[in-house]
């Protein structure tokens, strides 16, 4: 499966950012009424501003999450809840990483518009950004094996 999904995905990240950088401006536009906008943003760090300005830095360390992530997927069989997490992760990591070193920044485009507190301050994103989560989510939610004593 990753042989497959992670280039996918970052195909899919990557055509993405750029009809966001032809087709996007900062002004929001509305997607799904007022619950999701599509507003170009530069992100020169990561995810609720931090670490500003860092992007290199950032990049070196998404690319080598990413790789890592490979490696590890190409070395071993995991079952499909796993390799679909680590997959995720894979990808939105090079993605991301692919935009810090080649731009200096990473293209977000994924607007929350809702008032909704704590949602409405949320940052803009992207897939990458998505598949991070998600993966995330799918690791820490899955179903673990009992140690017997």
């Amino acid at each position: 499966m990753p042989v497959i999904l992670v280039p996918l995905l970052l195909s899919f990240d990557q055509i993405l950012k750029l009809w966001a950088l032809e087709n996007l401006s900062p002004v929001p536009q509305p997607l799904l009424g007022d619950l999701l906008y599509l507003t170009l943003v530069k992100n020169t760090g990561a995810g609720f501003g931090l670490f500003a300005g860092k992007a290199f830095l950032l990049g070196w360390l998404s690319l080598g999450v990413g790789t890592l992530l490979l490696y590890l997927l190409a070395q071993r069989r995991y079952p499909l809840w796993q390799t679909l997490a680590l997959s995720l992760i894979a990808a939105g990591a090079l993605g991301n990483g692919i935009d810090r070193l080649g731009r200096g920044w990473v293209v977000d485009y994924l607007d929350l518009g809702t008032s909704i507190p704590l949602i409405a301050t949320f940052p803009v994103f992207n897939l990458a950004d998505v598949c991070v989560t998600a993966g995330a989510a799918l690791l820490l939610l899955a179903p673990r094996k009992r140690r017997r004593f």
